[in-house]
């Protein structure tokens, strides 16, 4: 294959008395002119390799109808009033109200404002009386949100504008004059490269300047620190979740005795969540238990040591809790599907509500507890084969009602979906999900998505992909769905399993999944595609490098590629605790050994890979996929193309317009489909 030139311009680091080369640092600097030539010739030589591909026209059309099929979210009830986004053919959901008559009111429509540049709207929070909203708009993807505040019965938008909300977590007063909400520093106002950090807690009164807003907390905290908070209904205690990743710290402030700082748990090794219900600090925790407990105890005393243990811990991993008057809501999760159960305030199990066979529920709850006095609530499902499901649940009567759905583009009774279990390279045992036509021969021919994740305590679930999943199955491919270690699908060991030094269990247990799919007869090496986004991505590049005999196919995108560097750009010191750093000598050695970029190897035969990265990536540095495409042009031996395309006016991937993803999930599933064989 003749790719593009790429100069080599050789650096060697030595790192803990180790010489590393790294020839195409230059690729770093995004803006530089010469940088900027070397991507538009590489963008133009993946527009040819991709106008190769038979039907991608039509497969392009077919994939943005799946899409519009539309988006739903469950809606969430304030005062009498319903607050829901749903899109169906618009490039951004739009935030509407409905009020118990039916009357249904548009609130935030992102589309009329992405004019020159896209705009998506990252979260919102409602006032007590659902007066107000509180919301983030972001640009080309970068989810660094300005918030905005806007009356819900006028649609009238107050001046303020607060910038650096990014992720931001926010209380509400319940007099409505104010709320406590998190942001980030101003650029300026700290050291260069400090402003991705440092997020404090601030309180900001409706109608002032919120330059002059009063930090609550956050001052000499550690810079990597992330802050979830909630305030009770009195208006006295501050919670504030200190987050660090794999682990995290409880405090109470009392707002009235001098902010005054009560510890409920801290400096532990576990993951720990809770809300305030009346009196009483209702706790998950996976403290001493892997799978998690609910507890309870008094905001007079709420230390660890004072703690009830309500709920168990059983074979079912605890995902949230819904506290209501006289019930105890869960939704826990069972080899990797969702499942909702009842309890009562004692912790006695009274029922489980009846739901579909592998599924992941949403919207249950805002946070992993929430506590409130109510005798409905709403959620949603999705599944492989159904789109969408939103369910309204009466406490009172115990009657499930579906409310609204996406229908499905198929007939699910022509489907096949089941869980399989393998071996991993260590004899784990690694469950994998599996969807595919009914008529389908086991013959080792058919061309097979295999998608993995395996990082950060996040599970995948069905269906985990897009609704373009459909066009795959349509026509006639496997999707098959690994459960790795470093997920929390069977708990907190099976993440600490796949992380630091033990990150190499993931890359096994995906390796291996693609080796049972070829032994049981399901593909072959030819007809084997890999697919995965963000620590996902660092998953594909790491089976490339580690097996690249396996794959007919890979996909690999905003990835995390140069782990060596990879703290350096971005905010990726947050992700420190999970993977470490080669700053620390002995997790250097660890990560040398799988950090994919070192380990891409003259000579060798790489599979087909198409890397993809964003220009405005707050995550993850697209010099991740650029230094990685310029290292396997240069090293591939085979014939087959190493393509990379970075998006212009994206991100990370959450709020990209529906134009622009119906783009990139044609380019993921016609690329892999064209070199799996799938019938396009």
């Amino acid at each position: 294959m003749e790719y593009p030139s790429t100069e080599r311009k050789e650096i060697i680091d030595e790192i803990h008395n180790k010489k590393l080369s790294d020839p195409y640092r230059w690729l770093e600097n995004f803006d530089d002119e010469e940088v900027q030539q070397w991507l538009n010739i590489q963008h133009n030589y993946t527009e040819n390799i991709l106008g190769k591909i038979p039907n991608r026209d039509e497969a392009i059309v077919r994939i943005k109808e799946l899409l519009s099929l539309g988006e739903i979210s469950a809606p969430k009830k304030k005062n009498n009033k319903y607050f829901f986004q749903k899109r169906t053919t618009e490039n951004q959901p739009i935030l509407f109200v409905q009020d118990e008559s039916g009357d249904k009111r548009e609130l935030v429509n992102p589309n009329i404002l992405s004019k020159e540049n896209p705009v998506a709207m990252d979260w919102y929070y409602i006032s007590p009386s659902a007066n107000f909203i509180v919301y983030g708009l972001s640009k080309n993807g970068d989810e660094w949100s300005i918030l905005h505040i806007m009356n819900t019965n006028t649609r009238e938008i107050l001046s303020e504008r607060i910038p650096r909300t990014r992720f931001c977590s926010l209380a509400w007063m319940q007099d409505e004059t104010g709320f406590y909400y998190t942001r980030y520093p101003l650029p300026g106002t700290v050291p260069s490269g400090q402003e991705n950090y440092n997020k404090h807690i601030y309180f900001h009164k409706i109608g002032t300047n919120w330059q002059n807003d009063l930090e609550i907390f956050g001052e000499g905290r550690d810079p990597t620190n992330h802050y979830a908070i909630s305030l009770s209904k009195d208006g006295r205690y501050l919670l504030i979740n200190i987050i660090k990743y794999t682990k995290n710290d409880l405090y109470l402030m009392d707002l009235k005795n001098k902010n005054k700082l009560i510890e409920v748990i801290a400096n532990q090794d576990n993951l720990t969540s809770a809300s305030i219900f009346n009196d009483t600090l209702w706790i998950l925790t996976d403290r001493d238990h892997p799978k998690k407990t609910v507890c309870k105890v008094s905001l007079n005393a709420p230390q660890y040591e004072n703690w009830q243990e309500v709920i168990p811990e059983s074979d079912q991993t605890i995902n949230q809790v819904l506290i209501t008057k006289e019930r105890i809501f869960l939704n826990v999760m069972k080899n990797a599907s969702d499942y909702l159960l009842i309890y009562d305030q004692k912790g006695k199990f009274l029922s489980e509500i009846s739901l579909p066979k592998y599924i992941n529920i949403f919207d249950f709850a805002d946070s992993f507890i929430e506590a409130d006095d109510i005798s409905e609530f709403y959620f949603g499902i999705r599944s492989f084969l159904y789109p969408t499901n939103i369910y309204h649940y009466n406490i009172e009567t115990n009657e499930l009602k579906l409310i609204d759905d996406i229908q499905t583009p198929v007939k699910p009774e022509n489907y096949i979906v089941k869980q399989v279990w393998y071996e991993s390279k260590d004899k784990t045992k690694v469950s994998m999900f599996l969807a595919y036509k009914k008529d389908l021969k086991l013959d080792g021919s058919n061309p097979t998505l295999l998608c993995g994740y395996g990082g950060f305590n996040i599970a995948i679930k069905p269906p985990y992909l897009k609704l373009s999943r459909f066009y795959w199955l349509e026509k006639g491919g496997i999707i098959a769905i690994a459960n790795l270690r470093g997920g929390s699908e069977y708990g907190e060991d099976w993440h600490r399993d796949g992380m630091l030094e033990k990150k190499q269990n993931v890359f096994d247990d995906f390796i291996y999944a693609g080796k049972w799919l070829i032994e049981n007869n399901y593909c072959s090496t030819k007809t084997l595609g890999i697919f995965g986004r963000s620590n996902g991505g660092l998953l594909t590049g790491a089976a490339v490098t580690q097996a690249p005999e396996l794959f007919g196919a890979a996909y690999v995108g905003v990835p995390l590629l140069d782990m060596i560097r990879y703290h350096l750009f971005s905010i990726a010191r947050y992700w420190i605790p999970e993977y470490g750093s080669s700053e620390n000598s002995e997790q250097f050695n660890y990560i040398l050994k799988y950090s994919p970029y070192q380990n891409v190897k003259k000579d060798t035969k790489y599979p087909p890979t198409f890397l993809v990265a964003a220009a405005s990536d707050s995550r993850v540095d697209p010099n991740h996929a650029m230094k990685m495409t310029a290292m396997m042009q240069w090293a591939n031996q085979s014939k087959e193309p190493i393509i990379l395309y970075v998006e212009r006016q994206a991100g990370h991937g959450v709020g990209k317009p529906l134009d622009k993803l119906a783009e990139t999930e044609a380019d993921l599933f016609t690329f892999v489909g064209w070199k799996t064989g799938l019938k396009m």
